[in-house]
Order: C-alpha cells, then sequence, then structure tokens
C-alpha cells in the first residue's frame, strides 16, 4: 500500500516499519511539526514524538536528517515526480557537469599558490620612530 503527502510517497507494507511510524515519516519529510502530523492523524503530538523516538532506534539513527537520510536509502519513501521532470531533471544535470580531460596523467596539476605580502592591518606601529619588533594590536578608545 503506497500514500503521498506533497511530494513524496511512501511505502506503508516495508518490512523496516509499522505503518503508523511510515505515515509519521513522511509528515516530517514534508516539513511538517510533531503538533502538525498529530492533528491530521487525530493523535496526541507526544504520541507522534515517541512513534519518531522508536523509527530513531530502528533505523539506528541519531537525529531526524539522519532518519530522513536512512528513508530514502532503505526506499521507505521516495520522490513522487512525473517522468517527463524526472527527464528533464537528468538532462539538466547531465549538461551541467564539466568534463575534465586529463591529457597525461604524468604531469602535475598546476596549483596556484597566493601569498600575503604585507603585514595584517590589524597590526600598527606604536609611533613613527617604533622599530619592526614594536608592534601592537589596533585599539579604538571610545571617551563619553
Amino acid at each position: 500500500m503506497i500514500t503521498t503527502d506533497g511530494h513524496w510517497q511512501a511505502h506503508l507494507d516495508n518490512p523496516h516499519l509499522a505503518p503508523r511510524e511510515t505515515e509519521y515519516c513522511l509528515g516530517l519529510l514534508s516539513g511538517k511539526t510533531d503538533k502538525i502530523i498529530a492533528r491530521e492523524q487525530g493523535v496526541e503530538p507526544g504520541t507522534v514524538s515517541n512513534r519518531i523516538k522508536n523509527v530513531h532506534y530502528k533505523l539506528k539513527t541519531a537525529n531526524r536528517a539522519h532518519l530522513v537520510a536512512e528513508l530514502i536509502r532503505l526506499k521507505i519513501v521516495t520522490l513522487n515526480v512525473s517522468p517527463l521532470v524526472m527527464m528533464l531533471l537528468a538532462v539538466f544535470v547531465v549538461n551541467s557537469v564539466p568534463i575534465v580531460v586529463n591529457d597525461n596523467p604524468d604531469k602535475p596539476r598546476q596549483v596556484r599558490i597566493v601569498q600575503r605580502t604585507g603585514r595584517r592591518p590589524e597590526y600598527l606601529p606604536l609611533d613613527n620612530n617604533a622599530k619592526g619588533d614594536e608592534l601592537c594590536m589596533k585599539t579604538q578608545l571610545y571617551i563619553s
């Protein structure tokens, strides 16, 4: 059985999570808070929070971002886009990747080294007669 929420669709009959846990995770992927998910499902916000904690334990995730990544990796949730949009996205990605050709692998890569030429601007001499060793940090005095 498949359910959708926004651009995401979830497979409720997956071997990893209970159907309710999958529904709550689907709401999480759609950017909803525990309170909004609870209102839509007709339960208390604490119930949603506890179920999501159970999902963290089952999938061995540390935080919600990691949870979302695992849900996608395990194919519990998938992006619900039309094939035409997916094809256009693939064409865009393929054409935007630069092609790097290394004609001679023995030739080292060219590296540009930038070197600072002067002193840092926050270091100023104490006075015009000061030697190079007698530097101090620039300070500002505010007199009220």
